[in-house]
């Protein structure tokens, strides 16, 4: 930590307003992570009843110039910035630097990005693994139908447990599945793909979105078919 410019910034917020307050959270911090000087971002969810700050985001920056350079384009600002311990909250998202998206093994390959609709389709033949890289809760609210599930901060850990073969990851906007994919070919796996556009794109095509808490498991399963034929 020497040298580095460690942000802590309490969220009071009511809990009904967290699950969008994070969305917006994920866009702002898939833009830092491009930043020049960003080392990584973690929000923690307290977990201790009562208590007056239900998120606390801890950002980590090369230095201070870096960090006041990237809040001129940072999506959320207004935040108030005070210091608060963490030791009571559990770390519930990370976000690391886009820049490791190339870091992959023969000269820093990158996962080749397919479009959602071919993504879909190869998946339906069995020819690829599609994997979601969401966080439990994002993976909880929705997912893409015949995605298995394995976080980024778990990864590259749980790569082990994923079928052999060609792997396509997917996220919410297609970030964090180039840092996924991207882990991937330097744990040695080939023929890696990411989602172009992410989760948003995939939903935008029409293809096949689960609700594990809906009845309606499954929606846009007719503009899927149409997406894929005509893709």
């Amino acid at each position: 930590m020497e040298n580095r410019h460690v942000v802590i910034i309490p969220i009071e917020i009511d809990e009904e307003k967290v699950s969008a307050y994070l969305d917006a959270w994920q866009g702002a911090a898939d833009v830092m992570a491009a930043q020049p000087g960003f080392v990584r971002t973690y929000m923690f969810r307290t977990i201790v009843p009562g208590s007056k700050f239900l998120l606390v985001n801890v950002a980590e920056w090369e230095s201070t110039a870096h960090w006041e350079e990237a809040m001129n384009v940072c999506p959320m600002l207004g935040q108030q910035i005070a210091v608060a311990h963490a030791s009571n909250y559990e770390a519930i998202r990370t976000v690391l630097p886009a820049a490791q998206q190339g870091q992959g093994p023969g000269g820093g390959h990158t996962p080749t990005a397919l479009s959602p609709a071919e993504a879909r389709r190869r998946v339906a033949d069995g020819e690829l693994t599609l994997v979601d890289v969401r966080e439990d809760d994002e993976w909880a609210a929705r997912h893409p139908a015949g995605a298995v599930h394995a976080a980024l901060s778990t990864l590259p850990a749980s790569l082990s447990h994923l079928p052999d073969g060609p792997l396509v990851f997917v996220c919410r906007t297609g970030a964090r599945s180039m840092q996924g994919g991207a882990q991937a070919i330097r744990a040695g796996r080939s023929s890696v793909y990411s989602v172009a556009g992410g989760l948003e794109a995939w939903e935008a095509a029409g293809l096949p979105v689960v609700f594990p808490d809906r009845e309606d498991a499954v929606n846009n399963g007719d503009r899927a078919q149409s997406a894929v034929l005509e893709d």
